[in-house]
């Protein structure tokens, strides 16, 4: 459930997380989305998306690669 606001930048972050899955078909490494934003630190990635978990706008499998899921993106923003 989520249960605040997103910041500018945790927006751009998502979008650009659900554009990419839509397009390719699977979940971004860390390294891919930092590219795609264009940022300089995978850790920088990290933060942002533990932000989304805790908002409630993504979940995964802790330990397990590449188990991203968007939760319910249609009415994410």
């Amino acid at each position: 459930m989520r249960n605040k606001k997103l910041t500018v930048i945790q927006t751009n972050v998502y979008e650009k997380l659900c554009q990419f899955i839509e397009k390719e078909g699977y979940v971004p490494s860390y390294r891919q989305l930092m590219m795609e934003l264009g940022l300089s630190s995978t850790s920088t990635i990290k933060g942002h998306l533990d932000r989304l978990k805790d908002k409630g706008y993504i979940t995964w499998e802790p330990g397990q690669p590449r188990t991203l899921k968007i939760i319910n993106e249609k009415t994410a923003l």
